[in-house]
């Protein structure tokens, strides 16, 4: 079965916010996740040792974030990815901003669709 491309940067941007966050960097992209205060060091505790490609591979994608043009859109596909990742439950997420998770959920997967779109004609 194939993977359709939704599917592939959602897959993506998990597998660099786990990088990022084990990697420890001190500059760049890992100032991300201080916009997350509540998850930091929960995805952290997976460390691993990662290639410089795939430490590469995680900084571009995390870029990928900035493509979205509604902050509003980004910061909760933000917190849906990072609690994917490992770093929490995305229904306490959506509580505490007082959003319905079934619906940002649904709007998370149109905002891949159109991200997905965007990186295609990027490329």
């Amino acid at each position: 079965m194939e993977t359709s491309a939704p599917d592939q940067v959602l897959a993506r941007l998990m597998e660099a916010v786990e990088v990022v966050a084990a990697t420890g960097k001190g500059d760049g992209p890992r100032a991300v996740l201080a916009s997350w205060p509540e998850c930091q060091g929960k995805v952290a505790k997976r460390r691993r040792i990662y290639s410089p490609r795939m430490i590469s591979q995680a900084e571009e994608a995390i870029t990928w974030f900035s493509l979205i043009e509604d902050p509003d859109a980004r910061r909760a596909l933000q917190f849906e990815v990072m609690c994917k990742a490992g770093g929490g439950k995305f229904s306490r997420i959506c509580e505490k901003y007082g959003w319905k998770r079934s619906t940002v959920s649904s709007r998370n997967k149109v905002v891949l669709r159109r991200l997905a779109e965007k990186l295609e004609t990027l490329n």
